[in-house]
C-alpha cells in the first residue's frame, strides 16, 4: 500500500512539474510575442514625436528622443483631417448599426424552428461564404444603384455577414424556447421578443461583433477610393493614404518649407497621421474588451 501511495504521488509530482513548466514556457513566449507586436506600434509613436535629425540617425527606438510636436500640429491645422475624421466616424457607427440589426434580425428568424425560409436561406448564406461576385461586378452594380460618391456604397456591401449571422443564429437557439412561447402567450411580437429579451442576453455577442464591423470599416480604404471621388465625403483613411504615399505632404500647409529648412521630417507628419488614425479605435476598445472574450466563445460553443 504504502509503495503504491509513494508511485501515485510520484505521477502527480511529474504531472505538476510538467504543468509548472508549460507554464513558465508559455509564459515567456507571449511575453516575446507582445515585444514583437508592440514593438512597431511604440515606435511609430517615437517617431511621430521626435527631432528630425534623431530620425535619420536612427536613434529613435522605444521612445521619442528630442521631443517635438510639431507633426500633430501641422496636421490638426489641416481642415480636411477634422472633416475626413466626421466622415469616417458617420460611415463607422452608420455601418456598425446597420450590420447589428439585419444579422440580428436575420439570425433571429434562422433560429425559428417553424420559420419557413430557414433552409433555403441557409443554402444562400453558405454559398455566400465561398463565393463572391468581385470587384469588378460589385463596381458595376454600386454604379447602377446610384450609389458613387455616396456614403451607403461604403456601408450596404458589409451590411451582412454570413458568419456571423451563423454565429448568432447557434447563440439564439441556446435560450431556451419557452422563453419565446411565453412571450408569446403574454402578446409580445417578434420585434419585441429579439429586442426586450434575446438582445440584453446578448450584449457580450453585440459588442464583440459591433466591434469588428466598426475596425473593419474604419480600417477599410479601398472602398472608398473605389466610389468615393468626392474629398468633402473621403474617410480618414483615404487621408492617411494621400500622406503616406502620394503628395499629400506637399499639400498641406507649411510642411515643404519646414522640411526644406531641417525643422520637420516628412515621417514626423506620416507617423503623426497614422497615430491619428488609429486613436479613436484605442480609445473605444477598452470599453469593449471585456466583453471580447465571452462574446467569442458564446458562439462557438453553442450547437
Amino acid at each position: 500500500m504504502q509503495g503504491a501511495a509513494a508511485k501515485k504521488r510520484k505521477v502527480k509530482n511529474k504531472i505538476y512539474i510538467g504543468s509548472r513548466t508549460f507554464d513558465i514556457f508559455l509564459i515567456i513566449f507571449m511575453f516575446g510575442f507582445c515585444i514583437v507586436m508592440i514593438y512597431p506600434f511604440l515606435n511609430v509613436i517615437a517617431i511621430s514625436l521626435s527631432s528630425r535629425q534623431m530620425i535619420s540617425m536612427g536613434e529613435v527606438g522605444w521612445y521619442p528622443k528630442e521631443l517635438t510636436t510639431v507633426g500633430y500640429s501641422l496636421l490638426f491645422e489641416e481642415a480636411s483631417i477634422w472633416r475626413a475624421y466626421g466622415n469616417t466616424i458617420i460611415i463607422a457607427v452608420g455601418a456598425t448599426v446597420v450590420n447589428l440589426v439585419l444579422t440580428s434580425t436575420l439570425a433571429y428568424a434562422m433560429s425559428i424552428n417553424d420559420f419557413v425560409l430557414k433552409k433555403q436561406l441557409s443554402v444562400f448564406l453558405l454559398i455566400t461564404m465561398f463565393f463572391n461576385g468581385g470587384t469588378v461586378p460589385t463596381y458595376l452594380l454600386i454604379q447602377n444603384l446610384n450609389l458613387m460618391n455616396n456614403w451607403w456604397a461604403l456601408i450596404l456591401p458589409n451590411a451582412v455577414s454570413a458568419y456571423n449571422v451563423f454565429v448568432y443564429r447557434a447563440f439564439y437557439k441556446g435560450i431556451s424556447p419557452e422563453i419565446r412561447e411565453a412571450s408569446k402567450i403574454d402578446g409580445a411580437g417578434e420585434i419585441k421578443i429579439l429586442t426586450k429579451i434575446y438582445l440584453p442576453l446578448s450584449k457580450a455577442l453585440y459588442a464583440t461583433f459591433g466591434l469588428f464591423a466598426m475596425v473593419g470599416v474604419w480600417n477599410s480604404y479601398y472602398e472608398a477610393l473605389l466610389y468615393i471621388k468626392d474629398s468633402s465625403k473621403q474617410p480618414i483613411q483615404m487621408i492617411l493614404r494621400k500622406i503616406v504615399f502620394t503628395s499629400g505632404l506637399s499639400d498641406m500647409t507649411g510642411t515643404t518649407e519646414m522640411m526644406n529648412n531641417g525643422e520637420l521630417s516628412a515621417l514626423n507628419v506620416q507617423y503623426a497621421c497614422i497615430v491619428a488614425t488609429i486613436g479613436p479605435i484605442l480609445l473605444v476598445y477598452p470599453f469593449i474588451q471585456k466583453y471580447f472574450a465571452q462574446g467569442m466563445q458564446l458562439g462557438a460553443v453553442k450547437g
